[in-house]
């Protein structure tokens, strides 16, 4: 289209050109007439022409181009929608399951704000004490532990999560049967404290909560062992656990009860 329009044009030009020639020849003018009269033809000609292409089938402003780039954009966004749409189902499924495998479920909630510095690991969730929600009770998804309930108001709560500092679970290692204290280290991932350097600890092993605080019911999947250090302490290895639950990706939660 662009080298139709660039062709027509040059036409154009030699045309007006091959007339200023010719008038140029004869002499039937002076300079200032055939020179002037030419340009002013040339404007208003291009103009017309430009006007002319502008309305064209087949060149006209791109108008087939932006409508065809118009609808890709919508299906591009009927894409995107349908693909949220799907991830949304998909979780609320696997949470309905986990709510029916459960007696001890309180509520479903959604997470809807999260806390804004990197001081604190928190959630806020749309559910509080007009839904049964109370002070530690245990926040999970189906992949795993997420946190304890810190404030409760009438529609919302706040949630602690296991990677914050001030967040303590009775754990046991799920094969060796090895217990311990897991404290959040402020970033994405937990410390295992107290596991003597008599025992031997495996990257990958399963952690589980113990029940041992009094606030986590036993058996809940919390995590796997990064990384084990014999060397780091003195008494007790140094063990590193990442949370079975993208904690920077949770939507929605069950809440348990203590």
């Amino acid at each position: 289209m662009l080298k139709k329009k660039f062709l027509l044009f040059v036409l154009f030009v030699l045309l007006i050109f091959a007339l200023l020639t010719y008038q140029s020849i004869k002499g039937e003018r002076r300079v200032s007439d055939f020179t002037l009269y030419p340009l002013k033809a040339l404007e208003q000609g291009g103009s017309f022409l430009m006007n002319i292409f502008r309305h064209l089938p087949f060149v006209g402003e791109n108008d087939g181009e932006r409508s065809l780039l118009d609808r890709l954009k919508h299906c591009e966004k009927e894409r995107t929608l349908y693909k949220e749409a799907a991830y949304e189902n998909e979780r609320l499924r696997e949470l309905l399951q986990l709510k029916s495998e459960r007696a001890d479920t309180v509520a479903a909630a959604e997470v809807f704000a999260r806390d804004p510095t990197n001081w604190f690991q928190v959630l806020w969730i749309n559910r509080g004490l007009n839904s049964g929600i109370a002070r530690d009770m245990v926040a999970v998804t189906p992949l795993g532990l997420v946190g304890r309930v810190h404030r409760v108001f009438g529609e919302k709560s706040d949630l602690i999560l296991i990677t914050d500092v001030n967040s303590s679970v009775a754990v046991r290692l799920e094969t060796s049967r090895i217990e311990g204290i897991l404290e959040g280290s402020g970033d994405n991932k937990c410390i295992l404290k107290y596991v003597s350097k008599d025992f031997e600890v495996a990257a990958g092993e399963s952690v589980i909560t113990s029940g041992l605080d009094g606030v986590f019911p036993e058996g809940l999947l919390v995590g796997h062992v990064s990384s084990v250090d014999k060397e780091g302490g003195e008494v007790f290895q140094m063990i590193d656990v990442i949370p079975s639950q993208n904690l920077n990706a949770v939507e929605e939660v069950v809440i348990l009860k203590r």
